[in-house]
């Protein structure tokens, strides 16, 4: 472990269903505003000019997006470092010292969101995480905030019972062992050790 810099990248699972949907929807989207613009003549025939570019234009800008979120939907992840968690997304990077972090404890998903609770389309999103471990990081704060990381994360990356993250990903006793191994050289080296513990060399 020392020899280690930083520790394995672990994909944020929530965080790919997410952009899974948001592509696919964002694909059929775009499909369906290229076909009105190529059928618009038969369905639109009197629609002026620049409203035909402008229909094309969206229809463009829509596919790119869904086609840069494909790629991107692999590439939010999680990662020890030595003094701090980092949580990577293609929108944001957050550096969560290890000095903000209080707890750590792993979770079964639906003690964080029941079923019942979830709505349609919730329950839809989520149905494949239920019935699978999380790891809860309660912090004493967040880097930057709350409010701001909303708009980059999905709601279900924040905790409902206390303040911290919900970390979903495909081995979280593998990314707690981790995290608690880089605590505890970070908290040995950030620790003095006492003068009376000094053993004096003959």
């Amino acid at each position: 472990m020392k020899s280690r810099k930083i520790g394995k990248r672990h994909r944020l699972l929530i965080y790919q269903r997410v952009m899974d949907r948001l592509w696919a929807a964002t694909l059929v989207l775009g499909l369906m505003v290229v076909a009105m613009w190529w059928w618009g003549g038969d369905i639109f025939p009197l629609l002026p000019e620049p409203f035909d570019t402008l229909i094309l234009a969206g229809g463009t800008v829509l596919v790119t997006l869904a086609f840069l979120m494909f790629l991107m939907r692999s590439m939010a992840y999680v990662q020890v470092c030595t003094d701090h968690l980092r949580v990577a997304t293609p929108f944001i990077r957050l550096k969560i010292s290890f000095r903000r972090i209080r707890t750590t404890h792993p979770l079964e998903f639906h003690q964080l969101f029941p079923l019942s609770k979830a709505g349609w389309a919730e329950r839809r999103l989520l149905e494949p995480f239920y019935g699978k471990t999380v790891l809860a990081v309660g912090l004493s704060e967040f880097p930057i905030r709350q409010s701001v990381l909303r708009l980059f994360l999905p709601r279900v990356m924040f905790s409902t019972q206390t303040k911290g993250l919900v970390l979903l990903v495909k081995d979280w006793m593998a990314l707690s062992t981790e995290l608690e191994s880089y605590m505890g050289v970070w908290l040995q080296k950030a620790t003095p050790i006492p003068r009376s513990m000094y053993i004096p060399r003959n």
